[in-house]
């Protein structure tokens, strides 16, 4: 019995990984729990299949498997001189997909084009459904509605979410445009939408490292195409294409950064002093606090102000927004940035809509605009310029990353050759806030947020350089760099790390370790590679 269930198991072995890999897939981008638990039925069948002498003899003939695994066991080593044992165990925990990918998908059965074709369509399917869910909940089409962009990751970052989104994006315009099979017209229609969707949610997310990542790979995705072209006429006009894309970002870019310099012109001499009920405005005229051009510290009466909205909203003037944030400064960022009087006649010029936006902790009313890319480079470069005018950089998501990188330059300064060890960098952290006297409150007190520095931390010189080695020794051993399929997952992972502790997360060390080992270690053939 048992003999007939293992030729049976032995049989169909290759459409059981198969379809192991095509649940995970499915789940990547919609749950934590099924994420793990496809994690540990692929693990499992792995073992199940048996087969160790050859699956040492593949680690042996392919040090690249056990480089790529090697970043894992960087922190195991890190055991050896770290204190915090409970976070490192929890640390050790979350990575394990570091090193439970490379081998298992890089000594277990090796896929043909059109297999690791039907994982990422299945993929995409999945991050398409997802996508749809978010847009019914963003337009307000059901009870459940979600106002901040950022939230239609559920319950993911919204970050690594992006990449994701960029993955599945670029999957697709790669069968759109570089495949050499000849497909149905309703094949390329859908890649073809596929990539324009996932683009527009992606514009709609307001994740600027997702966008940044998009940019860099759609150039680089129209480069390679136009070079790849034989027709001279067609490869010049993708290089124009390409060209006019970069230039357009870069006009739209410079558009954005002089409308938000742009500013009233300030004379002391002409500003009034009194409302029209009478009362004495306080003018701060040293202040340069704007929003929209407008100086936020003028024209202020907090007497009428205080009295009007009190008559307007349910949310008492002296209390907190729905983000925790004094409602009075949102109320006065709110009103300046519509060009109004912080008085009784700015808030009766307020609409309904204006005061839910408020009560809702919107300080500007540009971001009501939900499908609009300036107010997020506005939110950019307000508070990169409100942190070096001295700005409280306390629940500001820009500026807080200038203090983290701050600290993990001071901790680097102290462990600079071998760093702190697996567990201690959330440690050594908190102890450089209070060294710093930071003006970061304690929920805000997070790392470094660019997993580079956060390896240099944790592991010194010695292990950053290992680290970079792992990760580009096995590309160019495996001369994975002429394919596009890996070459996308590669920069988008890669870039993603320079603001993001891409590592620190399971769904993060999860797109790092399956994404690189499945386009790197599963192919059967080279049917799929686009040369360059």
């Amino acid at each position: 019995m048992l003999k007939n269930a293992l030729k049976i198991f032995e049989l169909y072995y290759r459409y059981i990984y198969l379809g192991m890999l095509m649940i995970l897939v499915a789940v990547l981008p919609h749950s934590r729990f099924l994420l793990s638990m496809s994690e540990i039925g692929l693990v499992f069948f792995w073992i199940a299949e048996g087969n160790f002498k050859t699956k040492i003899k593949i680690l042996k003939t392919h040090p690249e498997i056990i480089i790529l695994a090697s970043i894992f066991l960087l922190h195991i080593i890190g055991l050896i001189y770290t204190q915090n044992f409970s976070y490192a165990a929890k640390d050790l925990r979350i990575k394990l997909p570091l090193l439970l990918f490379p081998i298992v998908l890089g000594t277990s059965l090796k896929l043909s084009g059109k297999e690791i074709k039907q994982i990422i369509l299945v993929f995409t399917v999945s991050v398409l459904v997802k996508t749809f869910y978010g847009i019914i909940l963003y337009s307000g089409l059901t009870e459940a509605v979600i106002s901040n962009p950022q939230k239609l990751a559920i319950k993911y970052s919204h970050i690594r979410y992006a990449l994701l989104l960029n993955i599945a994006a670029f999957s697709m315009l790669y069968y759109l445009l570089f495949s050499k099979e000849k497909e149905k017209i309703k094949y390329k229609l859908f890649y073809g939408f596929s990539f324009v969707w996932i683009s527009f949610f992606l514009l709609v997310l307001h994740s600027v490292t997702g966008w940044v990542i998009w940019c860099i790979v759609f150039i680089f995705s129209f480069v390679k195409f136009s070079i790849l072209q034989k027709n001279v006429f067609l490869r010049f006009l993708l290089l124009i294409v390409s060209l006019s894309v970069v230039f357009g970002m870069a006009l739209y870019i410079a558009y954005s950064v002089h409308r938000f310099y742009k500013s009233d012109n300030l004379v002391p001499e002409k500003i009034e002093k009194f409302t029209k009920e009478g009362n004495r405005y306080k003018n701060y005229l040293k202040s340069t606090q704007k929003e929209n051009g407008h100086f936020v510290n003028i024209y202020l009466c907090e007497k009428e102000l205080k009295s009007e909205w009190n008559r307007r909203s349910k949310i008492d003037y002296d209390r907190t927004d729905n983000k925790g944030q004094k409602i009075k400064y949102t109320l006065i960022r709110y009103l300046t940035s519509k060009n109004l009087r912080k008085d009784k006649e700015g808030v009766l010029q307020l609409t309904d809509e204006d005061i839910k936006n408020i009560e809702g902790g919107m300080t500007n009313y540009i971001f009501a605009n939900k499908y609009s890319v300036y107010p997020k480079i506005y939110e950019l470069l307000w508070q990169t310029e409100r942190y070096f005018s001295g700005g409280d950089p306390d629940n500001q998501s820009v500026s807080q990353r200038f203090e983290f990188l701050k600290a993990g330059k001071e901790i680097i300064k102290r462990n600079f050759w071998f760093g702190t060890g697996t567990g201690d960098v959330k440690d050594e952290f908190q102890k450089q806030y209070e060294l710093s006297d930071s003006k970061l409150s304690e929920k805000h007190r997070l790392g470094a947020h660019n997993q580079y520095v956060t390896m240099f931390i944790a592991f010194g010189f010695f292990g950053f350089l290992w680290f970079i080695f792992a990760l580009v020794y096995p590309v160019i051993k495996t001369k994975k760099y002429k394919n596009y399929l890996f070459l996308i997952s590669f920069i988008v992972i890669s870039l993603s790390m320079f603001n993001e502790d891409t590592l620190e997360t399971q769904m993060g060390a999860t797109i790092f370790a399956f994404f690189l080992s499945f386009f790197m270690l599963v192919e059967e053939n080279n049917e799929e590679k686009v040369k360059g």
